[in-house]
């Protein structure tokens, strides 16, 4: 079945924000409206059957979903609560959906990943499930995903709390899908959220340590290779540091993201290859391009996150930081000596031991100097 049919979504965009002191589904964010953000990222997920609930600011909503391609619907109620717009959406659902996401429209940077993880864990499901919900850090998030089962209850409810409160009191089956995605419990009430949502939206595909903790989680990494990914981390930062400090321009989001996600298919057959190919299916594209050049290293004229991760990486075994010679050492101890495997390790070793000498250069330190920080 073809990614998002019979999956609609409903974004809430009819509230009076209150607390924000302005209208925020006409926020910009990067340039576009936020309702805007919030229907491509559903769009980019296959989801083509999209409902924007309206309320205040009727007639601007109205126009910015016909804009868009948005199915507008008026919530007429809307003072009354977030409820209203809720019933108001369900009940403008297309007969013959399977499912249909919540979005309440000031959580716009939910990324497609998210939305496809979802859709993908309620089509596998044994028996379908009555509610999907994410899961941050192990936290519910945005948007739950829930079965056409449950319009009729949901319209029928009179109780308190809205829906979250129909949740919690209504018997249901459910399941939970971790997601690395923090912007599923971003929020923007007040313009402080609002900034913060700005300042993560700049940045938000390199992912923090707490998404690539989720993300290594997701793809089954065992802790092993989280700790030794940590350690491997810390070592790229202080290198970066020497480096930015000569005038070297350095990425530390990104660096520290793929320093973390370097290993997160290890164990497989070209892992770095297959780690590549899953981070950018969830869409994070730069990060990949690092971490696919981890294992062997590329012919660049310059120095970068590329070239830093490789050295981090060869000076890490497990979470012991050695000197290139240790390592080299170890290896003899692990593999045959005139083995593929032998041959391969002295190679890579041999081309970090090129990097090290050229951050050397750069930087007036040695690397020792530099990982003087290092426990």
């Amino acid at each position: 079945m073809k990614r998002g049919c019979g999956i609609a979504g409903v974004i809430l965009a009819g509230g009076l924000a209150k607390r924000m002191g302005e209208f925020k589904p006409m926020l910009e964010i990067g340039g576009v409206s936020v309702v805007e953000t919030a229907a491509t990222r559903m769009r980019r997920a296959g989801i083509s059957e999209i409902i924007v609930v309206a309320g205040h600011e009727r007639e601007l909503i109205i126009r910015e979903a016909h804009r868009l391609g948005c199915r507008p619907v008026y919530n007429p109620d809307y003072k009354s609560g977030m409820f209203s717009s809720v019933s108001s959406g369900i009940i403008a659902l297309p007969p013959d959906i399977e499912a249909f996401f919540i979005l309440p429209v000031d959580i716009p940077l939910v990324k497609p990943s998210t939305y496809v993880s979802l859709e993908e864990a309620f089509r596998a499901a044994a028996a379908r499930p009555d509610v999907v919900y994410p899961l941050f850090h192990g936290e519910r998030a945005h948007p739950p995903l829930v079965s056409r089962s449950m319009i009729e209850p949901i319209l029928s409810w009179r109780g308190e709390r809205g829906l979250q409160g129909f949740f919690l009191e209504h018997p249901h089956t459910s399941i939970e899908v971790p997601v690395g995605d923090r912007a599923s419990v971003l929020d923007m009430d007040t313009p402080d959220d609002y900034r913060h949502l700005l300042d993560y939206a700049k940045n938000e595909f390199y992912p923090d340590d707490d998404e690539c903790a989720e993300l290594l989680m997701i793809a089954g990494a065992p802790p092993r290779v989280a700790r030794h990914s940590r350690v491997v981390a810390d070592c790229a930062m202080l290198i970066a540091d020497a480096l930015s400090a000569a005038g070297v321009k350095i990425n530390f989001r990104l660096l520290r993201a793929a320093a973390l996600l370097h290993d997160i298919a290890k164990g497989q057959k070209d892992h770095e290859i297959r780690g590549a190919r899953w981070l950018r299916g969830r869409g994070y594209s730069k990060v990949a391009g690092i971490t696919a050049s981890h294992k062997d290293l590329p012919v660049r004229g310059k120095t970068g996150e590329v070239e830093v991760l490789y050295l981090a990486d060869k000076i890490t075994d497990g979470t012991d930081t050695l000197t290139l010679e240790d390592r080299l050492a170890r290896m003899e101890e692990r593999f045959p000596r005139g083995s593929e495997a032998m041959d391969n390790a002295r190679r890579r070793l041999s081309d970090a031991m090129l990097v090290q000498k050229k951050i050397e250069d750069i930087t007036g330190m040695s690397l020792e100097e530099i990982l003087g920080g290092v426990d």
